[in-house]
């Protein structure tokens, strides 16, 4: 695999990557073929964020019942912000580095896709499905919440094995009100532990650095440990430049260093805090050489679990970073506002 090496087109650019993946809903749904179809979802669409009954999940899929389709699962609120060629970037994307991961699959493997948006309880903010398409993806076009936990494997349309993780949620104990880290069940709703479970490996984390009640390292001993990426860096033309995870909304992670599993990548829809562990979400997952070594390498810090002969359990939580208070914008990131207010009827 080589990455690009044209970087002249902004990721705004009508004529960029982006744009030209989204062309097909550049169109009015009155003038799409009758058999294509898409759904756009998000618990932050543009103008609305959705109640927490939703999962914290953020996509696309488009698809020809004929041939194949496409799923985007990125982690930029407001995206896409109107079906205009023009005006599908959102400028709050701008602020924080994001990811993208678009994976190209046949029509009839978006029967488990639908399967997986329903078991995130994704919220859908834009959809023209017909009415002969697989009956998940109108379900999911409807609303309908039963999230669950579920693991598919899904194959691309070039053959390439992906795995769908949907996590169970958090309940938390009802005497347990206070958003408070201390119940060691807390991690049954971690994401990334399930990640962890499921592929026998340790795993290294990077997620939005002011979510509220945000998590600590999971070191418990005997146990597959889930480590948080504290920075990354990357050479962007200029040098080498490092940001830490308060200007980073991406979610992913990688295998740990010493797992037998080396080349493990999962793009992920949640932070790891407690709000996070209570709602549903989900990771697109794949064994890939070459980009997880493009992975490993912005991996600039850790927060490395304790010494094995320290005797300590579980890292504690990590207290709020500075950092968060002046770049948490609420109307852009409510991760680190109040609890998002239900947008049912406005989306």
């Amino acid at each position: 695999m080589e990455t690009s090496k044209n970087h002249n087109k902004l990721i705004n650019n009508t004529d960029g990557v982006l744009g030209h993946t989204l062309k097909p809903l550049f169109e009015p749904t009155t003038s799409m073929p009758e058999d294509f179809g898409f759904i756009t979802y998000s618990d932050q669409a543009p103008g609305c964020n959705a109640a927490d009954t939703f999962g914290h999940s953020k996509g696309l899929v488009m698809m020809n019942k004929t041939s194949t389709g496409v799923w985007l699962l990125h982690s930029l609120p407001q995206f896409p912000f109107l079906r205009d060629q023009n005006r599908f970037y959102p400028s709050s994307g701008e602020k924080y580095a994001q990811t993208f991961i678009c994976v190209t699959f046949k029509y009839a493997e978006f029967k488990k896709i639908g399967e997986h948006l329903l078991n995130i309880a994704a919220f859908p903010f834009d959809h023209n499905i017909p009415a002969d398409f697989h009956k998940e993806l109108i379900d999911v076009t409807e609303r309908t919440t039963a999230p669950q936990g579920r693991v598919q494997d899904l194959k691309s349309a070039a053959g390439v094995s992906f795995r769908s993780i949907a996590k169970t949620k958090y309940k938390r104990p009802s005497a347990a009100k206070q958003k408070k880290l201390s119940d060691p069940n807390r991690f049954e709703g971690d994401l990334y532990l399930t990640i962890a479970k499921e592929y026998k490996t340790d795993v290294r984390v990077q997620t939005w650095g002011c979510q509220r009640d945000r998590d600590g390292s999971y070191c418990e001993k005997n146990q597959r440990h889930v480590i948080n990426i504290n920075e990354v860096k990357a050479n962007l033309g200029g040098g080498e430049v490092r940001w830490n995870t308060t200007k980073d909304h991406s979610k992913w992670c990688i295998s740990g260093e010493k797992s037998k599993i080396d080349d493990l990548i999962c793009i992920a829809d949640v932070n790891r805090g407690l709000t996070q562990y209570e709602r549903p979400g989900g990771a697109l997952c794949f064994i890939h050489k070459e980009a997880s070594l493009l992975f490993k390498g912005v991996i600039a810090d850790l927060d490395n679990c304790p010494s094995s002969s320290s005797g300590a359990g579980s890292k504690r939580p990590r207290s709020p970073d500075t950092d968060c208070v002046p770049d948490c914008d609420p109307d852009c990131d409510p991760d680190c506002g109040d609890d998002d207010p239900d947008c049912t009827d406005k989306a």
